[in-house]
């Protein structure tokens, strides 16, 4: 069975960090990030920081098959003009590729629209261009590239109207 579920603290906070830490870990293998050249990178955040946005608005969701929590998502609304951003989506190494992180952005489009969303945005490793193809692929354009003087990287933003 499967079915996606609200995370909100102790021990599912710590089993969603663990999930978010294994699979962003291949990303910052593939572009060779440590966690000291980009300390607050996804694949090494602690548990703490993520009950700290979950405090500050972030609505987490946790993809369960088989009683084991195999990916992610968050949500979080970011002004009152209808603006939401989706964050943390990670789904395990070893189960990608099966649609579910297709699923789940498709429940947080779904949850945004319910709470009167207009659009939604996500922030990626802009040299990760499989990935920038991938939501380009689900309605997601480019609006733009951030650069941050201590990033190794950086950061494509793209935006989905939802208001279709």
């Amino acid at each position: 069975m499967e079915e996606l579920v609200p995370i909100r603290s102790g021990d599912q906070v710590e089993v969603v960090t663990d999930v978010i830490n294994r699979s962003f870990l291949t990303v910052a293998k593939d572009f060779g990030f440590t966690k000291e050249s980009v300390s607050h990178f996804p694949a090494f955040i602690g548990k703490e920081v993520l009950e700290k946005q979950i405090r500050n608005g972030l609505q987490m969701f946790c993809f369960i098959s088989e009683d084991t929590c195999i990916g992610c998502i968050g949500i979080k609304r970011e002004d009152d003009n209808g603006l939401y951003k989706i964050e943390r989506l990670a789904v395990l190494p070893e189960r990608r590729h099966n649609a579910i992180g297709r699923a789940l952005m498709d429940f947080a489009v779904k949850e945004i629209r319910k709470e009167g969303g207009k659009r939604a945005i996500v922030e990626i490793v802009n040299e990760n261009t499989q990935l920038k193809n991938w939501y380009i692929g689900q309605g997601f354009i480019e609006i733009r590239i951030d650069t941050y003087e201590r990033l190794p990287f950086t950061v494509g933003v793209l935006e989905k109207d939802l208001s279709r």
